[in-house]
């Protein structure tokens, strides 16, 4: 079974929709490092003032803040065009798996499927099949 899965991750690199994501996320990490850091800081400012917003009163201009940051960095095209890559290779697997689904459900009674996609450093797919 683990050759299957590698085999299909194998295939799933070598789609041209892959291979672009990989060269996007290099791009946005290079080109917009500056705006990802802002994003980022600007993030972590706010989900740490969201437990005392009512205490604060800053607490509009950190989102407001947040706000304006990400919008940068969403608006770029690479990013744009990554995340539209991301759906896409996401909508293949969801479409393999429910194939995949489809094929084996008379065999398994009962059986539900989980799919979890990280998107860490590489994609990771794990399908756990379990009896409720």
């Amino acid at each position: 079974m683990y050759e299957l899965i590698d085999d299909y991750f194998n295939n799933l690199i070598e789609l041209p929709e892959f291979k672009r994501l990989l060269e996007l996320k290099d791009i946005i990490r290079k080109k917009y490092s500056l705006l990802i850091v802002g994003f980022k800081t600007n993030e972590a400012n706010y989900n740490d003032a969201k437990r005392y917003k009512d205490y604060m009163n800053d607490f509009n201009e950190l989102k407001n803040k947040l706000i304006d940051s990400k919008r940068k960095l969403y608006e770029k095209e690479e990013v744009k065009e990554y995340f539209e890559l991301e759906k896409k290779i996401q909508n293949i697997i969801n479409n393999d798996l429910d194939e995949l689904k489809a094929s084996i459900s008379s065999q398994f009674k009962n059986n539900k499927r989980k799919c979890m996609l990280s998107r860490k450093n590489t994609w990771h797919l794990l399908i756990l099949w379990y009896n409720t």
